[in-house]
């Protein structure tokens, strides 16, 4: 669940969330949300995914497309859903999670892209794609109190699903766009961060990180219920960053088919809203290292955003962040690298001493 406070305290800069409006309206009067028809039981403004239970808003399918999806979703209970995030400046060139390493950004529309997927509890590195399955995109407008359908599309053989938006419309920062399996009503989140050129941000690695250790994604990989556990007041250092108004990066060389558990576990641990940048395939050392160069330069150069904090654990975070110019006094590394080739050492896996030395000295970002 998205912690209220987070959003609160990002005050900094709304995003443009560009959705295709050829859907329509509904509010709470105005249809079901079971994939029944009739009436909504549920007057829920945000909803919580995977599974957010019943829907606000009326959804035009009822069960799956064929029998194969039905059983695969059944014997496959595991959530192996992907749904881009976008980042870039209002106006101008962005880039979502799905762009290729060396791929510069574009000044094209948003596009929402992602895949339906589901898997056993125990085999996190692998998913069965749900084919020609209806996916909706919805949109929740807070000034006018109802729910926007932003437009509709069908999966294709892998599961994968793609729609283009039309118009454009602003909103604040923090509140996604939702993607539902209209089968089952299940649900993954879109975000689409926007910056203006010259915002201040933070920009973080999670995998031994903000988790304890790398270990911790290989435990949850084998088991899908298990929990990563966090690195001491690593919730509480992000926390405090977004009370101050700074909007979080997680900028993790996790790939894209663990972008559900990540988004789930950043949620349930109270981590604050932010973009989840994953790698299109499994990167490792000089690999993550040019990937997370490609993304941290799109951020400081492409789009001109100043980071105010880079947090790693491995040499590739500390290599990646050299690589983009990031300075090394602000540059934090926990574990077993931590205070490496001129970084500032975070010791003992714990960011309490970090938050009050060095966190809370900051100004507000207005």
């Amino acid at each position: 669940m998205i912690r209220s406070r987070a959003l609160l305290g990002l005050t900094i800069a709304s995003i443009v969330l560009v959705i295709a409006c050829r859907g329509g309206e509904t509010n709470a009067e105005g249809g079901g949300g079971d994939g029944s028809g009739g009436t909504p039981v549920s007057d829920a403004t945000v909803l919580i995914c995977p599974n957010p239970g019943q829907l606000p808003f009326v959804i035009e399918t009822d069960g799956f497309a064929n029998e194969d999806n039905r059983l695969t979703a059944e014997g496959s209970p595991r959530k192996k859903d992907e749904s881009s995030d976008t980042l870039g400046v209002p106006d101008s060139v962005k880039a979502n999670t799905y762009v290729e390493t060396n791929a510069s950004p574009t000044s094209g529309p948003v596009v929402f892209e992602g895949r339906k997927a589901r898997t056993g509890q125990s085999s996190g590195l692998t998913a069965i794609g749900l084919k020609d399955e209806p996916v909706s995109l919805w949109y929740y407008d807070p000034s006018a109190g109802t729910w926007t359908t932003l437009g509709k599309t069908t999966t294709d053989a892998e599961g994968n699903y793609r729609l283009e938006p039309e118009n454009a419309i602003v909103t604040e920062y923090g509140r996604p766009v939702y993607s539902i399996l209209e089968a089952d009503g299940t649900c993954a989140e879109h975000y689409d961060v926007l910056l203006p050129m010259g915002s201040k941000f933070i920009l973080t690695d999670i995998d031994g990180t903000m988790t304890l250790s790398d270990e911790e994604l290989f435990k949850q990989i084998d088991d899908g219920d298990y929990v990563p556990q966090q690195n001491q007041s690593a919730e509480l250092l992000m926390n405090t960053w977004s009370d101050k108004g700074y909007p979080i990066v997680y900028l993790t060389a996790r790939p894209h088919e663990f972008r559900s558990e990540t988004r789930e576990w950043l949620a349930k641990e109270g981590f604050p809203v932010g973009a989840v940048v994953t790698a299109n395939s499994l990167v490792f050392d000089d690999s993550a290292r040019e990937y997370k160069r490609a993304w941290a330069n799109r951020m400081l150069v492409d789009y001109g955003w100043e980071v105010v904090a880079a947090y790693g654990n491995a040499e590739s975070d500390i290599d990646a962040y050299e690589d983009a110019g990031i300075p090394k006094e602000i540059t934090f590394i926990v574990g077993e690298f931590a205070g490496a080739s001129g970084t500032v050492a975070v010791d003992n896996n714990d960011f309490s001493d970090h938050i009050g030395d060095f966190v809370e000295q900051q100004p507000d970002n207005d």
